[in-house]
Parts: C-alpha cells; structure tokens; sequence
C-alpha cells in the first residue's frame, strides 16, 4: 500500500510470515533533480497483527512521524511560510 506525504513516497505494504502481518515501511524520496540522490529508509519490523489492515495503518503512521521528525526541509518550508504569513500580517496596516 503506497501513499504519498510531504514530497516522500511511503510503501506500507505489511509481510505475511507465520500467520501474522509484520508492519514495516519503506520511505522513498526522489528529486526530481537529476543531481540529487534519491533517499530511502526502511523500517522492518515495527510490530506484528493479525490483520493486514492494522499492520498497514502501524507501518503507515510510523512514516509519517519519522518524515516528520526528520525531514528538515518539510519542516523549515512550514516554519518559513507561517513567519512570512505572521510577518506579512505585523506589516499591514491597522483599519
């Protein structure tokens, strides 16, 4: 099961092994830069559950707390957005 987050592909797909689903997941970002690596991380074993879909949902909110944990350019982008907003909104006038 593949989603997409913040510029990063996240591959929740959980393994069957033993009777149980064990959640993992795999995170991909590609630029869309030719210069610039690709970076990947992977995650195995994050927990294990007798139904696809909670091991999906595990793997899934793991990504997205480590995208956001670690990935300082999403972070920084919403930080300079929301000062810019703030500065924009010091700056205007009073009515």
């Amino acid at each position: 099961m593949e989603y997409e987050y913040g510029g990063w592909v996240i591959d929740a797909t959980p393994e069957f092994s033993l009777g149980q689903f064990f959640a993992h997941a795999r995170i991909i970002r590609a630029s869309p830069d030719d210069d610039v690596d690709t970076e990947m991380h992977i995650e195995r074993n994050l927990a294990w559950f007798d139904n696809e879909d909670e091991a999906i949902e595990v793997a899934h909110q793991w990504a997205i707390e480590w995208i956001d944990a670690h990935d300082v350019n999403l972070a920084s982008t919403e930080a300079d957005s929301s000062t810019r907003q703030d500065d924009a909104l010091a700056k205007a006038p009073a009515r």
